[in-house]
């Protein structure tokens, strides 16, 4: 069983604000069908709106964050978690003026990210 340290994960910026360090998968840890990301989303930062093949869970850790979800949009915060159904249009924005944390979790080791308006 291993046991992984964040410190000790790769950290990427994906999209500009958004330091993502990648926690688990099939290179990191060895999973065979989990995707763990751990996001620090700087204030006025944006996840663009987007979809996977896959569901996706959000779970925010920290801060607030506005929250698209299909055609809803919605406002979460530390304790709440955002599950987008695979094919479902979501995305986030940092209004608050402060840092937010999440993890994004998914069912596969791979993830496919499919822009979207």
């Amino acid at each position: 069983m291993p046991i992984l340290d964040r410190n000790e994960s790769d950290l990427s910026e994906r999209f500009p604000g958004i330091q993502r360090w990648q926690v688990v998968n099939d290179e990191k840890g060895g999973a065979e069908s989990l995707n763990v990301g751990d996001l620090i989303l700087t204030p006025e930062s944006v996840v663009p709106n987007h979809k996977h093949p896959t569901e996706e869970a959000m779970m925010v850790l920290e801060g607030e964050l506005e929250a698209v979800l299909g055609d809803t949009v919605t406002t979460v915060h530390a304790g709440q978690t955002v599950l987008a159904p695979a094919m479902v249009r979501h995305g986030f924005v940092n209004r608050s003026g402060a840092p937010a944390r999440l993890l994004a979790i998914f069912p596969t080791t791979k993830i496919v990210i499919i822009p979207v308006d």
